[in-house]
């Protein structure tokens, strides 16, 4: 049934396409290998071919196709294949199907995020001249473009509207709402022609920003903005390296045509970097395929001179000092090689990893060319480590001299390596607003500890249970991890367990949801209050099932049953559904294992109600806290497609006696206490809380407008609470002393005419008026003075 991968025709034809029960954890032989890939083109055209010919059961029409995007051969010698869904020959954003064909050519399809009963009126009037242009006025560059903007035309479901964005006030630290970012865009249907424009900028005015933006192609308006950066003829020889943090290590390098040595791996990449490609040959012997890696040129000071170069010119293939980097405008000598020598080390041992373990060619299956770049400093870059998923590059800055270290621990490196998979594959969106952004950050949390565990292992295809200390960028820390995964509040940011409103927390903080999920499945919990390894939504523990079956479950589920495309629809249960339907997959009765209910899928089920997703294996319910909802058939649903931003949000007056509405679930006690704040305001911040709780659990609103998070605990299970948002209005705006009905005659005046009357008019203190406005008075009258 769609939604669900079909079972295999015969017992016969699955044992062919995997061999044993538990092939998974067998290393593939290298004829085996060569014959798989051989067959993915083939495999590709039969999984069109089986998806094109079930259109009219999926409810597509004769417009409708599939086009294959990303293929690669697993572990168990499958080809999967992730297959566009496209109208008219344009991709239907978000809508996407996935394929295994095995040996015996029995296709299994997941058609979950296939969006069907598609309709859609005209064509466009806008060119991409056009689109681009509009893009480009929003992005507002003060610095020059990295490359001409990319464009394309995509069908856009309105469900996928961009809806409100904050920002947080670089002067009083306030979050407030962003007019500039936040999408208030009618949608006339619910899908749309829209172009698809893709920005870059890389300078010291801008810093690094790749903006997306999707503009309807009949209106011109702006109906989402994605954030796609992911933050934090040679003869190839062998050198001896000195890194910060691993020490004195053997690492690949290549003896260039005039006998020096570089840091550049031609053995491991098959197709040259995208953008290394257009750097010229120098005659060095040179090339853009093949793991490298460069560093930026600073000067004394450590400000960024914006040139680049290969670590390259070395006479004795020795590199680096060991010691911290300090050594500024000298970063190509012993102490600025030492953070090269950790990059390449991790790098080259990441791809290995992927490679051998899950059989995946490079980070996007197809073997092209990752490089690092070491050394980067200014503001955007000194203490951060990011992807490029647009240049397949890592960019690592240098640190501070007494803050973080130079940022190229393994770790930290085979995390932004991870971005690269998730990237090509499931594609989730990074940013805060959305669960995915945990399940982003967290799937590069984990796979960096696997890679961690890996290395120290035989080298061959199986993760050992050592190596690992399920911390993030301890020696970047000097000692101090940037996030634990085994009791991630233990930063004092992220959190050990799901609740209604964690997806206002930043992915990495978010993220502390998945990582502990993971860490119980692989470790276990522990069964004994106040451990570290306890759960009170576990309290009698469970065993772990290693690392081995935990990364295999988790890369099925992110590679084969997990889609997003950046739309920011996946959650955190739906994150279970996939491990459980991956763990059966693997070790359940589809792999000759347990039976539909093993006991893998069972230690799944168990991992994921530690982090309070989901019931535990044989619970029958749990209690449960939601932000009501509260749209009820009101201006922004019947003019909205989808309340994207709106939703588990409350407008209110300022300065009035209010109760925010809430729901609890599968408890006869729906009593809740009330608190200011809640986790996604970290360290106890004083910003966007405020008023006072009564006793009677009203809450008495502060006088200044803005976002404020509220939080609401059950007194039944304090375990259990959700965080919501409420953006406190000026209802005055006829200035006669009183917030009433009265008050929205001066909005209706100033409604769309581009300028205000008067600055009082606007609910957000905004120069302009729009359908934000009048919604967010109808919501805050409603909410405050009740009608029946």
């Amino acid at each position: 049934m769609p939604g669900s991968f079909r079972r295999p025709l015969t017992a016969l034809v699955f044992t062919l396409a995997v061999g044993a029960s538990l092939a998974g954890a067998q290393p593939m032989s290298p004829s085996a290998r060569t014959y798989h890939l051989a067959q993915q083109p083939r495999r590709a055209a039969l999984a069109q071919d089986h998806l094109m010919a079930q259109r009219t059961s999926l409810g597509l029409g004769e417009r409708e196709a599939f086009t294959p995007v990303h293929t690669f051969t697993n572990a168990e010698g499958e080809t999967v294949v992730r297959l566009d869904h496209t109208f008219e020959g344009h991709r239907v954003l978000g809508s996407q199907a996935i394929a295994k064909v095995p040996l015996g050519g029995a296709v299994q399809v997941h058609t979950g995020k296939v969006l069907s009963g598609i309709q859609v009126a005209g064509e466009p009037t806008l060119s991409e001249r056009t689109a681009t242009a509009i893009a480009l006025r929003h992005l507002d560059a003060k610095g020059p473009m990295k490359g001409v903007p990319r464009v394309e035309r995509v069908l856009f479901p309105a469900k996928f509207l961009g809806g409100l964005a904050t920002t947080v006030d670089s002067e009083t630290g306030k979050t407030l709402l962003d007019r500039k970012h936040s999408v208030h865009a009618r949608l006339a249907s619910p899908y749309v022609w829209a172009y698809e424009v893709q920005t870059r900028l890389d300078n010291p005015e801008d810093g690094p920003k790749q903006l997306t933006y999707f503009i309807d192609a009949r209106t011109g308006k702006i109906l989402r903005i994605n954030d796609q950066l992911e933050r934090q003829a040679v003869a190839p020889s062998t050198g001896t390296g000195k890194g910060q943090y691993n020490g004195t290590v053997s690492i690949p390098t290549s003896q260039m045509l005039d006998g020096t040595y570089a840091l550049f791996d031609p053995t491991r990449g098959a197709l040259p970097n995208p953008e290394l490609q257009w750097y010229a040959d120098d005659g060095s012997g040179w090339s853009p395929t093949g793991l490298q890696v460069w560093y930026q040129q600073n000067d004394a000071a450590g400000n960024n001179t914006w040139s680049s170069f290969l670590f390259q010119g070395n006479l004795t293939n020795n590199w680096g000092d060991g010691l911290p980097f300090t050594a500024y405008g000298q970063e190509g000598g012993a102490n600025g090689q030492s953070m090269g020598v950790d990059a390449m080390y991790a790098l080259t041992r990441t791809w290995d990893f992927y490679n051998n373990v899950f059989s995946l060619n490079g980070m996007d299956g197809k073997g092209t060319t990752v490089y690092a770049k070491v050394g980067m400093t200014g503001d955007w870059y000194r203490n951060n480590a990011y992807w490029d998923p647009s240049n397949m590059s890592i960019n690592l800055g240098t640190g501070t001299p007494t803050g973080f270290g130079a940022f190229t621990e393994f770790d930290v490196i085979a995390h932004e390596m991870t971005h690269g998979v998730t990237s090509h594959t499931v594609k989730f969106v990074n940013s805060a607003g959305y669960e995915e952004a945990g399940l982003n950050e967290a799937t590069s949390d984990f796979f960096s500890q696997m890679a961690k565990a890996y290395v120290t292992g035989d080298g061959g295809s199986t993760i050992p249970d050592s190596g690992t200390d399920w911390k993030i960028g301890a020696g970047v820390g000097h000692g101090t991890p940037i996030r634990y995964l085994d009791k991630p509040s233990l930063d004092q940011r992220s959190v050990d367990g799901w609740y209604d409103g964690v997806h206002y927390m930043d992915g990495h903080y978010s993220a502390g949801v998945l990582n502990r999920a993971l860490y119980f499945l692989a470790h276990g919990a522990s069964a004994t209050p106040g451990d570290p390894d306890y759960s009170p939504y576990l309290p009698q523990g469970m065993k772990g099932i290693g690392n081995e079956k935990t990364a295999r479950i988790w890369f099925k589920a992110v590679t084969e049953l997990l889609y997003s495309g950046g739309t920011g629809s996946v959650t955190f249960m739906d994150a279970r559904k996939a491990a459980i339907e991956a763990a059966l997959q693997l070790y359940g009765e589809w792999a000759g294992g347990w039976g539909m209910n093993s006991l893998v899928s069972h230690a799944v089920e168990n991992a994921f109600g530690a982090a309070n997703v989901g019931l535990n294996y044989a619970e029958t319910s749990r209690t449960q806290v939601l932000f009501a909802d509260w749209r009820n058939n009101d201006y922004i649903s019947r003019t909205h497609f989808v309340d994207t931003g709106w939703n588990r949000s409350q407008f209110l007056p300022v300065g009035e006696r209010v109760v925010p509405r809430i729901t609890v679930l599968n408890n006869a006690n729906t009593a809740v206490t009330w608190s200011l704040g809640g986790p996604s305001l970290y360290n106890g911040s004083s910003h966007a809380k405020g008023g006072v709780i009564n006793a009677d659990g009203s809450w008495t609103t502060p006088y200044e407008l803005g976002w404020y998070h509220i939080t609401a605990t059950s007194k039944a299970d304090p375990n259990q609470f959700a965080e919501g948002k409420a953006f406190l209005i000026h209802m005055d705006t006829d200035q006669d002393g009183e917030q009433d009905a009265l008050d929205l005659g001066p909005i209706a005046f100033s409604w769309y005419l581009g300028k205000v009357l008067n600055p009082s008019h606007s609910m957000f203190e905004a120069t302009l008026i729009d359908d934000g406005d009048i919604a967010a008075f109808a919501d805050a009258m409603r909410a405050t003075w009740w009608v029946k």
